[in-house]
């Protein structure tokens, strides 16, 4: 169930993202109240071991924004936001996984725009940082099935 929440919620934002630019605080809330739920419904049991891994996933999430907070909005602040949310559905390792993917892949596309696009693109341009998670979640939807 957590996972089908959580790839509802990347698509929505992922949309989002493309088309505006942001998120919304407000979707962001209610992505965080739905994980909650989702949490307290698992069939899992709360261990010591499974509390531990949400909160370290959770401060993964909280390194990340506060990295968004200090870099001016290297990545933005939603972003670390999401990521924080993302620690109560996936393990620091799946959110880990998800961020390196996203990083490398925007890594590509900013070489790639700084080598062919025009000079604003080398100087002010910013991709959203949503598309760039996609080859993590395909593998994600392909590991799964």
């Amino acid at each position: 169930m957590k996972h089908i929440i959580f790839l509802i919620a990347y698509i929505y934002f992922l949309y989002v993202d493309v088309k505006e630019r942001k998120m919304e605080l407000s979707a962001l809330v209610i992505y965080a109240i739905i994980a909650l739920v989702t949490l307290g419904f698992t069939r899992e049991s709360i261990t010591f071991s499974k509390v531990l891994d949400i909160l370290l996933s959770m401060a993964f999430g909280l390194v990340i924004y506060l990295l968004s907070f200090f870099s001016d909005e290297g990545i933005g602040l939603a972003d670390g936001v999401y990521f924080v949310i993302n620690g109560l559905l996936l393990t620091l390792k799946e959110n880990l996984v998800l961020f390196l993917t996203g990083m490398f892949v925007a890594f590509i596309v900013g070489i790639f725009l700084f080598y062919f696009g025009n000079t604003k693109s080398r100087t002010e341009s910013r991709i959203p940082f949503m598309p760039c998670f996609l080859p993590a979640i395909i593998g994600y939807i392909v590991c799964i099935v």
